[in-house]
């Protein structure tokens, strides 16, 4: 495929929000790992960030990466407002509730076509009169009795993300592929939209769930009470204004795609409580190269037990518990080493209490926060435990990288870990321990019953490693890929309307 005909349209769009190829980690390394994995076919990526966010790329572009576009979710066009226009902006305000509340392919899909009948946009839909009468309406009708200045700021945050999606045009593609619903499915929602051509959704974690961690614990978000206590545990005002957006957000990604896939049965269960159809879903694991992750040597000297963790230092790693635990793990561990792998500049607050309960626990000598490193691999050759005390995850790369070199584990009952560590059915080997989220007591228990048993510890790695290698390994996963997107065809684009804009190219 030539060089022109790749900048003129891409096999694969990737659409992917706030990480890739500007954030390390996570769902960003999946991505590069990803587009590598496929030297035939070429990718584009659209990567949905917001206006402050650093765009430094932390990632060498693969040969077959043709393009990068930034689209920014909170910049969108001002748009026009002609005579006449209050009617009309009342009704295409109601279009974007019905999108933010009741979600759905066709609430989407008219929204879409109202925008471009009418041309509003800021002007016309945050910043006009009749924008606000609009927005009045909606507020006595979706949260009565809450702070009107906290809904004001909320609709409008979230109304300028719609129209800067359902305004944006997007690269033209054989395929769109959303990493996510939330706003990257919204995206590929449109570009179905636009051009008629398949879209396939895939969920690392779900993103509702992962919303609603988050939101329970943001302190932005301020509750007056003035709704009082709801026995039914409905989410408080303007949390539930959130939480009925992003679940909006995944049912219209669940109605448009043309297949869902994700990498374990419970994710799937999610979705299907989320509205997506049976039909569409699809189980494909992540994958990763198994033959660099060689299999860890007994230490040729004697060294300290040594865990270790792998992520980022955010409150969802939960890595205040990781330090609880190992403080209580040096009670039977004396000479613990536990080692802290992952940046630490995505929150720098929480960065630090953890930090500072470190010190307050006096674990200076136990526990070290290396940040990132340049080799992960280099460091499992000197653990005999990999911790994961996340609250959420989906198919942690870390516990299978570790687990390829034949490292156990003690995890969170979160995503797909249970899987990972157990298998598949009673009979199987395990690969370590699964505890409760939030539980450093637990965790304790569970590492120390590893570190002093060699024979446990040996077995449990080897275990760790056999399955791995069998289920998780790239080739395997490539080929799943593979069979989908040759499975899906890619019809002629519909109108031709789906052009780059702002696209930074990278040379192959």
């Amino acid at each position: 495929m030539s060089a022109a005909h790749d900048a003129a349209m891409s096999d694969v769009c990737l659409l992917i929000e706030g990480g890739y190829p500007y954030l390390l980690g996570g769902v960003s390394s999946w991505t590069d790992a990803f587009i590598r994995a496929f030297p035939e076919r070429s990718f584009s990526v659209v990567a949905l960030i917001t206006a402050d966010q650093e765009r430094v790329r932390r990632f060498e572009p693969p040969p077959n990466l043709v393009s990068v576009t930034d689209l920014l979710l909170d910049r969108s066009p001002a748009g026009g407002l002609g005579l006449g226009a209050g009617a009309r902006i009342a009704q295409v305000s109601a279009s974007l509730r019905a999108v933010l509340t009741d979600g759905g392919g066709a609430a989407w899909s008219a929204l879409i076509r109202d925008l471009e009948e009418t041309g509003f946009g800021e002007r016309a839909l945050l910043n006009s009169r009749h924008a606000w009468r609009a927005m009045e309406r909606i507020y006595e009708e979706t949260l009565p009795g809450a702070p009107l200045v906290d809904f004001f700021w909320t609709w409008r945050v979230l109304v300028k993300g719609l129209l800067a999606i359902a305004t944006a045009p997007v690269p033209p593609a054989r395929i769109y592929h959303a990493v996510s619903t939330g706003y990257a499915g919204l995206l590929g929602a449109r570009a179905r939209c636009l051009t008629g051509r398949p879209l396939v959704v895939t969920e690392h974690g779900i993103y509702t769930n992962e919303r609603r961690i988050e939101l329970s614990i943001a302190d932005w978000i301020y509750d007056s009470a003035a709704c009082g206590f709801d026995a039914a545990g409905r989410a408080p005002e303007l949390r539930k204004i959130w939480l009925r957006a992003f679940g909006a957000m995944s049912r219209i990604a669940y109605d448009t795609a043309t297949c869902i896939t994700t990498q374990y049965r419970t994710n799937q269960e999610y979705q299907i409580q989320d509205g997506a159809e049976l039909g569409k879903l699809r189980m494909i694991p992540n994958g990763i190269d198994v033959d660099q992750f060689p299999e860890v040597p007994a230490p040729a000297e004697p060294r300290r037990p040594t865990v270790l963790l792998v992520g980022r230092i955010v409150p969802i790693k939960d890595i205040r518990t990781f330090i609880l635990a190992m403080g209580i793990l040096r009670q039977s561990v004396p000479d613990l080493d536990a080692l802290i792998i992952g940046p630490d500049d995505e929150d720098r607050a929480y960065a630090a209490e953890c930090r500072n309960l470190v010190q307050q626990l006096k674990l200076q000598g136990s526990v070290r926060f290396l940040g990132r490193v340049r080799d992960v691999k280099e460091h499992f050759a000197l653990t005999d435990v990999l911790v994961l005390t996340s609250i959420s995850e989906a198919q942690p790369l870390a516990l299978l990288e570790a687990g390829a070199a034949g490292v156990p584990a003690v995890a969170t009952d979160v995503g797909s870990c249970r899987e990972i560590i157990e298998g598949g059915d009673a009979s199987e080997e395990p690969g370590g321990f699964v505890v409760r989220a939030c539980d450093p007591p637990a965790t304790a228990a569970a590492l120390a019953e590893i570190l002093l048993q060699p024979d446990l510890r040996a077995r449990m790695g080897r275990a760790m490693r056999e399955r791995v290698r069998r289920i998780y390994n790239q080739p395997r996963i490539t080929r799943m890929y593979n069979e989908l997107y040759d499975s899906l065809g890619a019809p002629e684009a519909v109108g031709g309307r789906a052009e780059a804009r702002g696209a930074a190219a990278w040379p192959a």
